[in-house]
């Protein structure tokens, strides 16, 4: 593999990554290779200054950019290593007070809230709070989202509920009137009562994780200097995009004064584009101020864009001076380009009307891919402010047969397939709901002839009865087939959990397998999206369980999904990675993203900038612990974003509007728009001759390639359990990792993950030097309970009682244990034939002259030959010598069900066996190889009712 870091790096990049000891700021210009500057630095100190990986500390803003960045890690680094803390804040503030958040009385099993969750839990207790204004009679939860925005808002500046209590208490004078005052305490009470709430029920929010770990720092200095002693070098990605609160985490670990440490902060004011997170630019404005023996490097050249389009854009972002670094620190942010391209101007256009706005876009894309023969389709992006401004994008390539997919946006709950299957759970459980019943009968696989339905309809008018009592009366046979389909689905309700029901009704009515037909992207999404939808299902089992400790019923879920949506979630829709398509995307979503050619749309007035809508409770003033900008916060911040869009663009830019939207008035173009300094142009000046200008007239030959095979592409990481399944049968392998077909859960599954987390939480006590009795570790079990894809009520209880004695026998086994445990569910991640091989090693002791590594099973016990031969424990082996650098004496399987552990030791020929399993597997994928391998392991796989190659002997 070749190395990267022998790719030629500029001065100032060089400086970062060399950079020693003490606090580094990196001002990093959009395209200057920050990511690579902190993967980089990352190598250096493990490879060449000898630290350890645990040593390093890197932080990042989002799950997406941690895990890029570990990917990035992984192919800059040799063979085995220990992965180092690469988190979120958020996902670190997790990992901190799941370890050490016992000794401030946190639960370490405690679950963290969604937004809706959030939404419901304080729905729940609404009439419990003593209130008015906040909870009007007509609609008492007219403001519960402005209350928890109000809440998260105040947790980003660590406000708990005694400041503001405090706060409060000593303004009640500045308060204008009796009503005032009323607000302000009630908000506090809502506050006090919700957290309050939260800790009864073992929940925490977001926004909890940040300030519960500053609490547990403040608290307990002890524990707070374990992690500046364990974290020499710590790195802040993303820098602008930290909110107060996280800052104040960052300088707990790193003090000013950091002596043989380092703090290496890398960041870009003019990218701050998430304010309505919380996000304070004001932090690395000050960062300077805060460790005043700081260095700092600017990164100034550009590895993605032409100049042609950085100059622009830096013109644009020159408005929000004073209030940027540029101007307070004496520094230039002016960005050279040395992509080597020969780029063309930006061009801003203009159309008379949005139809005429989206045929221009689809006319221009052709046109370059006509141009550009190494173009291809995921060369571009139309980006814009908001999601509802690209529908008629999408609407126009799908007209011309022009593939494309929505990257980063929500709308789950809108896809077709997804709101055919909550009609269909909807109509089940009442028949007399109209809307439900009437996109039921029109859901495709039930082959309901529409001649029909359009005669129920008009029947169930005449007759003045509802639509069902019509449809219980019709003599067509396809719609009595539906009405005793439904009867049969309403008798398998109380049989059957919502994750069972939702399975078996889908497949019933052959929904899923409309969608394996042919291999299409739409197909493939739609496959995806049911998937997510029916995690969504098992997700809410389970929380179910675990709160009221019964198992729900489906209008149990289908309850909390009305309550879900109406508290406004809408989840991420799914997405297809490396696949060839337009990319549709708001400006937010593009951010560390880049395309040879993007299209700003709908660039007028209130679209792109929006009008600044405030927050329906503000913070005071006096609350607001960053330092607030000079200028008009609202306008830098859109401005920032539109720098984003700009500064996406490798060769082409083209910014467009219309006049017209709809509504009375013409649009005025975006006030950016000026401040770039180009001339705006007519679309019809610079259509070549002859050209249509209607977009049904645009001659595109491209038609035929919306249809696009999903040909599956190597993944970014191989489990132990993605290469056992490919290895017993590639094709399985497909339907699971490459297709993702949707999957009943699986009770074995269920209860291993239940006895897993069980014993993580039992042996991180012991680590602690906890004492955990009987009733702690049922207690934890009950709570970790996962009731999903058992036969029947019975086998659950069953199960569920075989689990508490082996518990009982586990816990009079090891409760006095003086072993040391050196690690707990242990991530590590190998490079095996060109693939990050990754997993997670149950438990790591110590012993004076090595370690043995330890996996749990909860199933059948394993002969002595069998453990020998496990490929698992090789591959275990092979992780802990060359990725966690320990010398295993021992490795063993613990079978739980019987309380026997079986160990043993490997050759060197073995593990090269092992490795060889991998990299076989690998090789295999490259070449797209999914061919079916038949046999008796057909019986218990979860795909052969649809499987053409099922083993029938």
């Amino acid at each position: 593999m070749a190395n990267k870091s022998k790719i030629e790096l500029n001065d100032n990049q060089k400086k970062a990554i060399m950079h020693e000891n003490g606090p580094l700021l990196v001002v990093a210009g959009a395209g200057t290779g920050k990511t690579r500057v902190i993967t980089e630095r990352i190598r250096h100190l493990i490879l060449d200054k000898n630290v350890k990986p645990h040593e390093i500390l890197a932080l990042t803003f989002t799950e997406k950019a941690a895990g890029e960045m570990l990917e990035r890690i992984g192919d800059v680094m040799p063979l085995g290593y220990e992965e180092p803390w690469v988190y979120t804040f958020h996902s670190f503030a997790d990992r901190i007070l799941k370890s050490e958040g016992i000794e401030i009385g946190l639960d370490p099993s405690y679950k963290i809230l969604s937004g809706p969750e959030q939404w419901l839990l304080l729905r729940k207790g609404l009439f419990k709070m003593q209130m008015n204004y906040f909870r009007p009679l007509g609609n008492p939860t007219k403001f519960i989202s402005d209350a928890l925005k109000f809440i998260s808002r105040l947790q980003d500046e660590n406000i708990s509920p005694d400041n503001l209590r405090e706060y409060v208490e000593n303004s009640k004078d500045n308060f204008e009137t009796g009503d005032e005052i009323q607000r302000w305490q009630e908000l506090a009470h809502i506050y006090e009562t919700y957290t309050k709430i939260k800790i009864e029920k073992s929940r925490l929010d977001f926004g909890d994780l940040i300030t519960w770990t500053i609490k547990l720092f403040n608290d307990r200095p002890a524990i707070l200097k374990k992690y500046q002693k364990q974290f020499r070098h710590v790195l802040v990605d993303e820098f602008q995009d930290t909110n107060y609160a996280q800052y104040i985490l960052i300088k707990m670990l790193c003090p000013a004064f950091l002596g043989e440490r380092s703090l290496v902060a890398v960041g870009d004011d003019s990218q701050s584009i998430y304010k309505f997170r919380g996000a304070a630019v004001s932090n690395i404005l000050e960062f300077m101020r805060d460790y005043p023996d700081s260095e700092m490097v600017t990164l100034l050249q550009n590895y993605r864009s032409s100049q042609e389009i950085l100059d622009p854009a830096y013109r644009l972002i020159q408005n929000n001076n004073p209030d940027t670094l540029e101007s307070k620190l004496g520094i230039s942010k002016k960005i050279t380009s040395e992509a080597n391209i020969q780029g063309e101007s930006p061009e801003i256009i203009r159309t008379e009307t949005l139809e005429e706005e989206v045929e221009f876009v689809v006319s221009k894309i052709l046109e370059i891919l006509a141009k550009e023969p190494g173009y291809t389709y995921k060369d571009f992006a139309i980006l814009a402010r908001a999601n509802n401004h690209l529908d008629a994008f999408l609407l126009g390539l799908r007209q011309k047969g022009i593939p494309y997919q929505l990257v980063g946006n929500r709308g789950l709950y809108d896809r077709d397939e997804i709101r055919d299957i909550i009609a269909l759970l909807k109509t089940v459980l009442n028949p007399n709901d109209p809307i439900s019943l009437y996109r039921t009968l029109n859901i495709s696989t039930l082959k309901i002839p529409y001649t029909d339905v359009a005669a129920i309809l008009a029947k169930s008018r005449i007759g003045k009865e509802d639509l069902w009592e019509t449809i219980k009366k019709s003599k067509s046979d396809s719609l009595q087939f539906f009405y005793q389909r439904i009867l049969d689905f309403q008798k398998n309700i109380t049989k059957s959990t919502p994750v069972e029901f939702v399975f078996s009704a889908v497949n019933s009515i052959n929904y899923i397998s409309q969608f394996t037909e042919e291999e299409t992207i739409e197909n493939q999404l739609a496959i995806e999206n049911l998937d997510l939808f029916l995690n969504i299902v098992k997700k809410f089992e389970i929380d179910f369980h675990q709160e009221h400790r019964e198992y729900p019923t489906l209008l149990d879920f289908v309850d909390y999904l009305e309550l879900i949506i109406e508290a406004g979630d809408n989840p991420a829709q799914a997405e297809i990675k490396d696949i060839d398509t337009i990319n549709l995307l708001t400006a937010h979503s593009a951010k560390g993203l880049e395309f040879p050619v993007v299209f700003l749309v709908n660039l007028v007035s209130d679209r792109f900038p929006t009008r600044n809508r405030k927050d329906a409770i503000m913070i005071p003033d006096r609350l607001i612990k960053e330092t607030l900008p000079s200028g008009d916060e609202h306008i830098q911040e859109e401005r920032r974003l539109f720098y984003v869009g700009m500064t996406r663009a490798k060769k082409y830019l083209y910014m467009t509007y219309g006049k017209d939207y709809g509504g009375k008035r013409e649009k005025t173009p975006s006030g950016f728009l000026q401040e770039i300094g180009l001339d705006t142009k007519d679309p019809g000046k610079i259509k070549p001759d002859g050209e249509t200008n209607t977009l049904f007239g645009i001659n595109s030959g491209f038609r035929d390639s919306a249809i696009i095979k999903i040909n599956g592409t190597l993944p970014e990481s191989l489990s132990f359990s993605a290469v056992d399944n490919y290895t017993t049968c590639p094709l399985q392998y497909k339907y699971k990792y490459v297709l993702k077909l949707p999957t009943l859960p699986s009770h074995a599954l269920s209860f291993g993950t239940t006895i897993h987390d069980t014993l993580r939480d039992f042996h991180t006590k012991l680590m602690f030097n906890k004492e955990v009795s009987l009733d702690d570790l049922l207690y934890a079990y009950e709570n970790n309970w996962q009731p999903l894809g058992y036969m029947n009520e019975e086998h659950r209880k069953m199960r569920f009682e075989n689990g508490k004695e082996l518990l009982e026998r586990y816990h009079s086994k090891h409760k006095n244990d003086s072993i040391k445990h050196i690690a707990l569910e242990k991530r590590f991640s190998l490079n095996l034939g060109g693939i990050q091989f990754k997993g997670r090693i149950d438990r790591i002791d110590e012993y004076s002259d090595g370690v043995e590594i330890i996996d749990y099973k909860t199933g059948a016990t394993k002969t002595q030959k069998e453990v020998d031969k496990d490929t698992q424990l090789a591959l275990y082996d092979i992780a802990a010598r060359e990725a966690l650098k320990l010398n295993p004496k021992l490795l063993s399987l613990y079978f739980l069900e019987e309380g026997v552990k079986i160990s043993t030791t490997h050759t060197p020929e073995e593990l090269t066996q092992a490795k060889r399993t991998v990299i076989q597997v690998v090789e295999r994928l490259k070449k797209g190889d999914y061919e079916a391998t038949p046999g008796m392991h057909c019986t218990w796989c979860d795909y052969k009712d649809i499987c053409p190659f099922v083993y029938k002997g």
